[in-house]
């Protein structure tokens, strides 16, 4: 018995069929062979009584052919069948080397078997990704994967498998084959070759995966093929024209957005070099904003150029408005200096008025007024030094000025010869108070003080009045002494003690009535003049003391000098409030001595401020001069800005060269002053005069609005006055926006007007660029189809030519390219067909021909010159060349036929381009000259030549049947070459 190697089965020489049997150990029974059975406790199958020996597998593939066939397993039988069933009694994780090397088998069905035991989306990838795309076994895959075999795998599986493929052709047949929509568009999302794409979208038997391959097709080339070839599915055609047009209209709205940014900068850049004009900075503003609405998709390039002119334009802008700012604020200045010299005059007139209001006058009054007219002197210097103040304002100032200066100038004399005046009245010296009352000439109308009021009157002459006359009258001096206690209750010592001392003086003339009550009140005031005195000095001498240790102090101190002066000057002021309270010669001396000590050490300070004085005052005469000379010489057409500016910076000057030495002060501020108010008429007459000028330019503006003109002209002509408007300078104030607004009211008018005109324009043009648009799109899809079709070439190239001509810009270029192109290739097309409509009518012509030269043949043979009739449409050129035949029938000469004949070979080889032998060498030259002269003034179409040279031919004649056939064949050939004849030709 012959040991039986196998691992499922136990068979008989490999070819024997297990079929179950009841009484079997195993319950498996060998039907060849009974005394093999299936043991399931061994892997070898043995036979009774024969114990086998080990045999390796590799061991059969050395064995005869016949032993291989007798020992092989059923899994490598020969026949594909039993193969197949044998897969059924492999394992996968057992057998799975068996089932591999079953991949391989030739056999579809076995393959397919055995795939279907290691059916794995694992495995399929890796077979799909490892095997050659022309083996069976990847055939297989594919084909069970795609649905085209029995499927293998679940469709979540199948679909995983499709995440995981990369070839484009395994995905494209996927795409293509597939029996599910899903798998197809699974593997249509891992396709990225835009040419398989646009066929999926063409062919593909599902809508659905062809409207998904259309939608990832973004080319224009794509949507342009895709347009033409996607006939199987309207839908997409129509898509893919809509969104090929949708992308032309965003190219050219991003054409015309491009072009606007160009025009942006371009008028960013006329801003910026433009001169000023009122409305710049809201058409600098506007530009600005248009800008930012079209900045988003500008490049790196337009980006530069426009920030680059928009900062130069903005500096101007900021420019103008700082320097509006600052006339406003010099404006305001004006105003409010103003105010201030109207302050400054009636605070003046209201001490003044003051001062008239009281009966006497002290020096502290005197003191408090000069403070008061000093302070008031320096703000009106200040003043003066921002704007000249009215005429009015500064003769009043000036009246002012002068009545206090001789209220403190008669104040000095009274205190200069107040002593004298004292003594003369003690002494009863009337001659020397009159002399001293006249020496201090006292001002009319102001209040005196009260050594003044109260003078002795001189006596009377003996026997001219009685004594009664010399007394005083009781109630002026009780007024006396209650403006004596008034004066002591405010605290006013001098005067007070002025006071005193006349009423002491004259109550020696009182009435003995009322002597004795009003000197009782007399000497209790003069008690209290005295404890006021008393208490004045002891409060005065500690703040004497203070003063002296502070200019002692200052003299040793290491202040700057600027500082040291302003510190001595204030310790002085201080020094002389104080009058003579607490006075003695000891501290008058050692303040004396401390501030000439300061003044000593402040005498470079001292020489360097004079020095600076002068040297201001020298450049306030040079502005001074320099302010006359202009005016003295100013055109009478000079720009009322300049004149503006040059105040303005006058003032600025004025300002700079300050201070000035006092004494010269008050007399060159009045010439500047003078001048300044000169300069300001002349800028006001130049101003009313750039004023009348504007009125006439907006007279002038409001015609041309009403002028019967065109637009374009129009706006052009209120350009210029624009410009004249800018050169005439500012108007005043007041007129310059009135007349501003009319003026810029009628320019808007008329750039409104010229801008509605271009918008009209430009719809008719972009009514042209789309109808021509649409044009092109209708040729592109236009093929013609026989050389009769040249009329609808021609009717659209009058269409055409009634839309030129088209506006400059890249889209019309490109439109125009494109255009010239549609038509150089219809007219190739409409020649070729035309070339072909030629010969294939030289072929209907043939049996016409055969019948004209059989007829020339009879007749040449001395038979009757036959008239050849011919079923055939003739055109009238080609019916006249027949008759023509038919008429040489019987009058032409044979010869000069034949001759002809291959005149016309010659003229047809010539035109198709053909070679010719030597001896048509004169024949070739003939048909030059000839067509230069046919040609000479016009110009040669080759068509035409060709329809007229098959006319000639078939009126040639007569020729006999041996001459036709000699020539017939090269006519044939050279006819058949017409097709090939470039159209350009």
């Amino acid at each position: 018995m012959i040991v039986l190697p196998g691992h499922d089965h136990t068979v008989c020489a490999g070819v024997c069929q297990v079929s179950p049997v009841t009484d079997a150990p195993a319950g498996k029974f060998c039907t060849r062979s009974r005394a093999c059975y299936y043991r399931p406790d061994v892997k070898t199958p043995v036979l009774p009584g024969i114990q086998p020996p080990p045999v390796a597998w590799n061991d059969i593939d050395l064995m005869p052919g016949f032993l291989q066939r007798l020992f092989a397993p059923r899994w490598r039988h020969a026949d594909a069948r039993i193969r197949q069933e044998a897969i059924a009694s492999l394992s996968a994780e057992r057998d799975r080397d068996k089932l591999e090397t079953l991949l391989q088998d030739n056999n579809a069905e076995v393959r397919h078997a055995a795939l279907e035991r290691l059916a794995t989306p694992e495995h399929y990838q890796t077979l799909l990704t490892t095997l050659e795309a022309d083996t069976p076994l990847y055939r297989t895959l594919r084909d069970t994967l795609s649905g085209r075999e029995r499927t293998l795998l679940t469709l979540e599986q199948r679909q995983q498998v499709m995440d995981a493929l990369t070839d484009p052709t395994l995905l494209e047949h996927m795409a293509t084959h597939a029996d599910n929509q899903q798998l197809r568009l699974a593997a249509l999302v891992r396709i990225e070759d835009e040419n398989i794409l646009i066929e999926q979208a063409c062919q593909n038997s599902i809508a659905g995966v062809r409207q998904a391959a259309a939608g990832r097709i973004d080319s224009d080339e794509g949507l342009e093929r895709l347009a033409r070839e996607a006939r199987r599915d309207k839908q997409i055609m129509r898509s893919a024209r809509d969104r090929l047009n949708q992308r032309r209209d965003q190219r050219r709205e991003q054409d015309a957005r491009q072009q606007r940014r160009d025009d942006l900068i371009a008028a960013m850049t006329r801003l910026s070099d433009q001169q000023w004009e009122p409305m710049l900075p809201a058409r600098y503003r506007h530009l600005v904003r248009e800008w930012q609405s079209l900045a988003d998709d500008a490049d790196a390039s337009q980006n530069q150029k426009f920030y680059r002119v928009e900062q130069l334009t903005s500096a101007r802008v900021a420019e103008h408005d700082n320097a509006q700012r600052e006339a406003q604020a010099r404006e305001q200045a004006m105003d409010m200096a103003r105010r201030d010299s109207q302050r400054i005059i009636s605070s003046l007139t209201q001490a003044l008025k003051d001062l008239e209001h009281r009966t006497t006058l002290d020096g502290q009054d005197v003191a408090q007024l000069q403070a008061h007219f000093k302070l008031q002197a320096e703000q009106w210097r200040d003043l003066t030094d921002r704007i000249a103040p009215e005429q009015e304002d500064q003769r009043r100032f000036e009246a002012l000025t002068q009545q206090a200066s001789e209220l403190i100038s008669a104040w000095e004399r009274f205190e200069a010869h107040q002593e004298t005046l004292r003594s003369a009245i003690e002494a009863r010296d009337h001659q020397s108070i009159e002399q001293t009352r006249r020496t201090i000439a006292w001002p009319k109308g102001l209040p005196c003080p009260t050594l003044l009021t109260h003078l002795p009157e001189p006596a009377a002459p003996t026997g001219s009045e009685p004594a009664s006359s010399t007394s005083i009258d009781p109630d002026q001096f009780q007024q006396s002494l209650d403006q004596l206690e008034n004066q002591l209750d405010r605290g006013e010592l001098q005067e007070s003690t002025r006071l005193l001392d006349s009423l002491m003086q004259r109550r020696h003339r009182l009435p003995p009535a009322r002597r004795d009550s009003l000197q009782a009140r007399l000497s209790q005031l003069g008690q209290r003049t005295h404890e006021l005195r008393d208490w004045r000095n002891f409060a005065a001498a500690p703040k004497r003391d203070q003063l002296i240790e502070g200019m002692e102090g200052l003299a040793a101190s290491e202040l700057d000098e600027p500082a040291r002066d302003q510190q001595h000057r204030r310790l002085v002021r201080d020094w002389k409030a104080l009058g003579d309270a607490a006075a003695s010669r000891e501290r008058s001396t050692r303040f004396r001595q401390a501030s000439d000590r300061v003044r000593e050490q402040l005498t470079d300070y001292y020489q360097r401020r004079d020095q600076q004085r002068e040297t201001n005052l020298a450049e306030r005469e040079r502005l001074c001069e320099q302010l006359e000379t202009l005016i003295d010489h100013t055109a009478a057409t000079s720009d009322p800005d300049s004149l503006r500016t040059i105040r303005d910076r006058a003032r600025e000057a004025w300002r700079q060269w300050s201070p000035v030495p006092r004494d010269r002060e008050a007399e060159l501020r009045q010439r500047f002053t003078r001048s300044l108010r000169a300069l300001q008429t002349l800028i006001d007459q130049q101003a009313r005069a750039v004023a009348q000028a504007k009125q006439a330019l907006v007279d002038e503006i409001r015609e041309l609005e009403e002028a019967d003109i065109d637009d374009e002209r129009r706006a052009e002509k209120a350009k210029a006055l624009q410009t004249r408007w800018r050169e005439l300078g500012r108007a005043p104030r007041g007129e310059e926006q009135t007349l501003w607004r009319a003026f810029r009211q009628h320019c808007d008018t008329i750039f409104e007007r010229r801008n509605s005109r271009r918008q009209q324009q430009r719809q008719q043009r972009d009514s042209r660029m789309d109808q021509m648009q649409a044009l092109i799109d209708r040729m592109d899809q236009w093929q013609p189809d026989s050389a009769a079709d040249r009329a609808t070439l021609d009717e659209a190239e009058r269409e055409a030519d009634a839309l030129m001509p088209l506006p400059n810009g890249p889209r019309t270029g490109g439109m125009l390219k494109r255009w010239e192109g549609i038509l150089r290739d219809r007219r190739e097309r409409l020649d070729r067909l035309a070339l072909g409509a030629l010969a294939d009518r030289w072929q209907q012509w043939q049996p016409l021909l055969e019948a004209h030269v059989a007829a020339d043949s009879r007749a040449i043979a001395d038979a009757p010159a036959d008239s050849v009739d011919t079923p055939l449409a003739l055109s009238p050129e080609a019916l006249a060349a027949h008759r023509l035949r038919n008429e040489r029938r019987a009058t032409g000469e044979r010869a000069k036929a034949r001759e002809w004949l291959e005149h016309l070979r010659v003229h047809l080889s010539v035109l198709v381009d053909a070679p010719l032998d030597s001896e048509d060498s004169s024949r070739r030259l003939d048909v030059q000259v000839a067509r230069l002269n046919d040609a000479m003034g016009s110009t040669s179409d080759p068509m035409e030549e060709l329809e007229q040279l098959q006319y000639r031919l078939l009126a040639s004649g007569p020729i006999n049947e041996e001459d036709w056939q000699a020539v017939s064949p090269r006519l044939n050939a050279l006819m058949a070459m017409l097709q090939e004849i470039d159209s350009d030709d």
